[in-house]
């Protein structure tokens, strides 16, 4: 949101790419391996731990150092191919990021393995916030351009790669340490099919990336990428509702399907899913414009249209398939549908780059693709369940949650649009009529909220009584 006040177009699309390109690459020298943590590490007793974290550092120094290597070697062809020569000096001054960062990962899975998490929470905050010192300073003070900020996210990355060494070893420092058993055959063998199912993901999830850099220029570039997101509120709730859907769901299957109580669950889950999410959706579509305006800044006005399609398909996404399909052993499906759906999305792209002259209807293909996808991994879990498609999805308290959060978006956009107000101020008066509105109907519709608030208030504390008044 800073840098794109500070650079042209030009210039923070050029950031943008480098950005692209690491997270594209990231999937591909990762190996599935950050996960090897959380696997091995409770496997075995605690005298091994720490030269299984080393055998698994180790081989993140091996990838970390080829996949800076190869962002020096192939930065010329990597910018051939997106078609934006200022990005091959912009990758070869990155190119030490990856040798620094890729050992740091992973450190999620050590501290959850030894619940010491609250560790993890103080090296996030402090690292974070360091990154965006360093990125934001150069440009700020001294009027840097986006390869300062690229140098200030090195310095970042070195201090983060000291940090993270350090705190590795922090949970076992008081443990006797012995050489383990675990060969690095094992780690492979673990991480491979991971990076099986996470290729096809990325092919999925960068194609549009590629193809509208390619194309369309970095200028169209920085708007898609500034526009072209969840909102963030979205991932967070399904993540939660992940870590909690996969034991439960583990611990009831017995391979013959989905039985009510299962059913019960998911429909449960669903519903609180849509209430949380559906809301935020509508008001985030239908005041767009004044929010991207305000995060970026006036220059990224048509950021609006691909924050819109994006989020119109997020209505599908308010039940995670990864955790429930891993729970009912269906992970080869699963990758034989993302790899199905890659191969559509690389061929649909590239059609309409060649016979449209606009990035939107790259956007558009993509999401329909991923509607796509979602479909067909809704096929699995109901062929698995023994169940139709409209079984899974209840329709009614779907569509009356959808339905009154679009008219509570509705009404207060319509109104302001009469008016000419600073896009803060609509932005604060529009979601406080949208509120109230949302409120109202969600007491005229009977659509409750009581028994998510309750959740996280103490039967008899003072606030027990906030819910009383809820719908």
């Amino acid at each position: 949101m800073i840098l794109s006040r500070y650079f042209n177009k030009g210039d923070y699309g050029t950031y943008k790419q480098v950005m692209y390109v690491y997270h594209t690459l990231l999937t591909v020298f990762t190996l599935g391996l950050p996960k090897a943590y959380a696997y091995f590490l409770p496997k075995y007793p605690t005298t091994f731990s720490r030269d299984i974290i080393s055998k698994v550092t180790n081989i993140f120094f091996v990838l970390g150092g080829i996949f800076s290597v190869c962002l020096v070697l192939f930065s010329g062809v990597i910018a051939l191919l997106m078609n934006n020569p200022d990005l091959k000096m912009a990758l070869i001054v990155f190119s030490p990021t990856p040798f620094l960062l890729l050992p740091t990962m992973g450190l999620d899975g050590i501290f959850a393995s030894f619940r010491q998490t609250k560790y993890l929470a103080y090296y996030t905050i402090v690292t974070r916030l360091l990154t965006i010192v360093c990125i934001i300073l150069p440009v700020v003070l001294f009027s840097g351009s986006y390869i300062h900020a690229i140098i200030g996210f090195d310095i970042a990355s070195l201090v983060t790669f000291l940090i993270a060494l350090y705190l590795k070893s922090w949970p076992v420092r008081n443990v006797e340490h012995q050489k383990s058993s675990l060969p690095y055959r094992d780690i492979f063998k673990f991480s491979i099919p991971l990076l099986y199912a996470s290729i096809w993901g990325m092919i999925i999830v960068s194609a549009n990336q590629f193809f509208i850099s390619r194309y369309y220029g970095n200028e169209v570039f920085a708007e898609f990428s500034n526009g072209f997101m969840e909102f963030p509120f979205v991932g967070m709730i399904l993540g939660s509702i992940s870590a909690i859907l996969l034991p439960l769901f583990s611990g009831k299957d017995k391979g013959d399907g989905i039985n009510y109580e299962t059913l019960d669950i998911w429909h449960s889950a669903l519903l609180k899913s849509a209430k949380l999410i559906f809301p935020m959706l509508a008001f985030c579509i239908f005041f767009a414009e004044p929010l991207m305006t305000c995060m970026y800044g006036d220059l990224y006005a048509a950021s609006s249209v691909y924050f819109v399609i994006k989020n119109i398909s997020g209505f599908f996404y308010i039940i995670p398939f990864y955790p429930i399909i891993l729970a009912i052993g269906k992970t080869k499906e699963y990758a034989h549908v993302h790899m199905w759906v890659a191969f559509v999305v690389v061929v649909i792209e590239y059609v309409v780059c060649m016979t449209c002259d606009s990035a939107i209807y790259v956007a558009i293909a993509s999401e329909v693709c991923q509607l796509l996808k979602v479909l067909l991994l809704m096929r699995v879990i109901a062929d698995y369940g023994h169940k139709r498609i409209t079984d899974l999805l209840p329709p009614k308290p779907l569509g009356r949650i959808l339905l009154i959060a679009v008219i509570a978006a509705f009404i207060p956009q319509s109104l302001l649009s009469l008016v000419d107000l600073n896009k803060y101020i609509m932005l604060l008066v529009g979601l406080t009529l949208f509120l109230i509105t949302y409120f109202l109907l969600c007491w005229g519709f009977r659509v409750s909220y009581r028994e998510i608030v309750s959740g996280f208030i103490k039967s008899r504390s003072r606030l027990s009584s906030v819910v009383k008044l809820l719908p």
